[in-house]
């Protein structure tokens, strides 16, 4: 079948039962750079790479394991789904049509994994981008997120309770980008600083 002929197919399916099919695979690729604080690159550095809408993404083993060359980068490669959305902008009236590729990035975390969820949300404004992060629970998977703590602004390990405060997230997102060529590859591009903590 062709593309546009299951273009018309899923919204016919919609049309008559109100079902959305399943979103068909798309070819992303996502290229990703990691520096130190003073903007050097990081070199060497175990990462593993993953996208939102890969089976069991927040699986220990989902995606990719890689390390990062002498500019700190490495690339990911893989076809999945894109989701879709409607987000809140400016107006909390007014809802934004977007498409969303989540990108997981599993770093190290003071000796432990974590893995850094980022959401961009491609709207007609550009990309939005956010950032969590995430343990690994009882169950193996990464869904136990780090604890906030609004009254100093910092970070505590959520398997810790009272234990020491973080003046951060251990890496911050720098730069992100969305696009999608005319060939209908979706290419993201991130760079990422790895932080040192200040304990408090």
């Amino acid at each position: 079948m062709s593309k546009h002929g299951g273009t018309f197919f899923a919204g016919l399916l919609t049309f008559l039962f109100g079902v959305t099919p399943p979103a068909m695979a798309e070819p992303i690729q996502v290229n990703a750079q990691f520096v130190r604080e003073d903007g050097g690159p990081l070199a060497g550095m175990p990462v593993r790479v993953v996208i939102g809408s890969e089976k069991a993404a927040r699986a220990p083993g989902a995606g990719k394991s890689m390390t990062t060359d002498a500019q700190g980068r490495v690339r990911y490669q893989v076809e999945a789904p894109i989701k879709q959305r409607r987000i809140k902008l400016d107006s909390i009236f007014a809802r934004h049509d977007s498409r969303l590729v989540e990108v997981g990035i599993e770093l190290e975390l003071l000796g432990r994994r974590a893995l850094y969820w980022i959401e961009i949300d491609l709207v007609k404004a550009g990309p939005l981008a956010g950032i969590y992060v995430f343990l690994p629970g009882r169950s193996g998977q990464f869904d136990l997120p780090l604890t906030f703590h609004e009254k100093n602004h910092s970070w505590s390990l959520p398997d810790q309770p009272g234990g020491m405060l973080l003046t951060g997230t251990g890496a911050r997102l720098l730069e992100h980008d969305l696009q999608i060529s005319p060939a209908g590859v979706w290419t993201v591009t991130l760079r990422m600083e790895k932080q040192k903590f200040t304990v408090r």
